[in-house]
């Protein structure tokens, strides 16, 4: 069965933050995600989605300096205690709120003779989030966010991602797969689900070209949910969007699965 996922940071931008979660819930979405908890009180967060009796599913780690260009801090050399304090942090929150998945961003690379030791710190950091997130019932996530909306991302594509998933090979380090992104990065979206799976604890949605909403650009997301059943996926898929009207009437193509 599709279970669908809102993303605050994506829908009902129409709303403060806080009221996010009430409306949607009130198309009966039962869980929610977004970037970051970090501006909150850990409290005012749990207050909201008790009220609006949804669970909160994911957030992303701290993406350090987001107004001078970072995206997260993973694989950037010399920030690995920085890193290690935040995701303390991540974990903090993740167990207070009862959320079982914590995305953990890799980071801007911009110096391309740098990369071989950018990624022997993605992945020192990777198992200190692995062990870290063990003890606390919590899975670490990666995502492969691609360089067109995000230049010189430290992760591009899903076959990457899973290569470092099988060499940590931790079983609290698992795979988000979104589906825009793999789209853009190399399309055959199917030979992608199919190998990625079994590894696989979260999906994410929009379309390309413009990063709306399933019905409305490239990707045949009714033929892709099929299959996702077929496979017998039981995580929720999360709509990370762009509306192309209100958030609302743009949710029409989600009625067949109990969003109204």
């Amino acid at each position: 069965m599709i279970k669908l996922s809102a993303n605050l940071s994506f829908l009902f931008n129409e709303l403060p933050f806080q009221e996010r979660f009430n409306a949607s819930s009130n198309l009966g979405f039962k869980a929610v995600e977004f970037f970051f908890p970090y501006e909150y009180e850990i409290s005012n967060i749990k207050c909201w989605l008790e009220e609006a009796k949804q669970k909160l599913i994911l957030f992303n780690t701290y993406p350090g300096s987001l107004e001078n260009g970072d995206r997260g801090i993973a694989s950037i050399v010399g920030r690995e205690n920085e890193f290690r304090e935040k995701f303390d942090l991540a974990i903090e929150y993740a167990s207070k709120l009862n959320c079982p998945f914590i995305h953990v961003m890799a980071g801007i690379n911009k110096k391309h003779n740098n990369i071989i030791k950018a990624r022997d710190v993605f992945k020192e950091n990777l198992y200190y989030a692995a062990n870290a997130c063990a003890k606390n019932n919590i899975i670490a996530l990666i995502e492969a966010i691609n360089d067109r909306d995000i230049p010189n991302y430290h992760l591009n594509y899903v076959d990457d991602a899973l290569n470092i998933i099988k060499e940590i090979n931790h079983p609290s380090l698992k795979l988000q797969l979104d589906l825009y992104h793999a789209q853009i990065m190399s399309g055959d979206l199917t030979n992608i689900i199919n190998k990625s799976i079994k590894y696989t604890k979260h999906i994410q949605i929009a379309s390309p070209p413009h990063r709306h909403e399933p019905d409305k650009g490239e990707i045949n997301y009714s033929f892709i949910f099929d299959m996702i059943e077929k496979l017998h996926y039981q995580g929720y898929i999360g709509c990370e969007y762009k509306p192309s009207t209100n958030t609302k009437d743009s949710l029409v193509w989600a009625k067949k699965y109990n969003i109204r």
